[in-house]
């Protein structure tokens, strides 16, 4: 009876690795953020241009 607790614990053993190692397979290693902060940090503010639409010269509009 013990041989068959000890093999049912090898066998159990066994499967959660194969589990473990294929759900990192499949979702890929865990990404480890460096302590060096600098290249994340971003102090100048996004804004965009927002450009004028101006009439044509010619005195046609433009069709769309």
């Amino acid at each position: 009876m013990k041989n068959l607790k000890k093999l049912l614990r090898l066998c159990w053993l066994i499967i959660y690795m194969t589990l473990a190692v294929a759900g990192i397979a499949i979702s890929g290693a865990v990404p480890v953020l460096s302590k060096n902060r600098e290249l994340f940090i971003d102090n100048e503010p996004k804004i965009e241009l927002v450009e004028e639409h101006t009439k044509p010269e010619t005195g046609e509009e433009l069709k769309f």
